[in-house]
């Protein structure tokens, strides 16, 4: 015999149970007080997006009530005309008073933004200094004669004329049609 009584192994047994499972339990609280920090930030991360998300929900006739605004301001073209023309002399005029040399621009396809549409101007080879350039965009961003603004916009030093910029942009002009 081996000098244990039977008692005595089941309770060896039993401790070595217990202590599997307390090292189980153990393991597991380790493991899951990660899990319940990353949950807790998703969470609180979720509870934030829900309070702006009523907030804005609960603003939408300001908003709705300031695109109306906006809108109205809008040039309107009648339905079927060519705005190409009327968008080029007011691109021309500002970068004239603004001192930018513009290159080669051409339309691209009318666009639809919901009820709003934008003709986009690609215009390449532009040069101005940056403060004439400067002027430039914020003239247009600002102009009360119809909504710009500028996209894909690359500027680089023009190597031909010291103090100069080469510039190449999209221009998108928005404005409503008759109905």
């Amino acid at each position: 015999m081996s000098g244990r009584s039977q008692m005595e192994k089941t309770v060896y047994a039993m401790i070595g149970v217990v202590a599997l499972y307390a090292a189980a339990a153990a393991t597991w609280f380790l493991y899951a007080d990660d899990a319940w920090h990353k949950a807790r930030r998703r969470y609180d991360d979720a509870a934030k997006t829900y309070v702006k998300e009523r907030k804005l929900i609960g603003e939408k006739a300001k908003w709705e009530e300031a695109y109306e605004t906006e809108k109205a301001q809008m040039p309107t073209f009648d339905s079927g005309k060519a705005t190409d023309t009327a968008w080029f002399r007011k691109l021309e005029e500002i970068a004239q008073r603004n001192l930018v040399l513009l290159g080669q621009h051409h339309a691209s396809e009318e666009v639809d933004v919901d009820d709003v549409k934008e003709l986009p101007i690609v215009v390449t080879g532009c040069e101005a200094s940056l403060e004439a350039l400067v002027k430039f965009m914020h003239e247009l961003e600002n102009s009360e004669d119809g909504m710009f603004s500028f996209s894909q916009l690359r500027v680089k030093p023009n190597n031909r004329k010291p103090g100069y910029m080469a510039v190449d942009f999209t221009l998108h002009c928005a404005y409503m049609r008759e109905k």
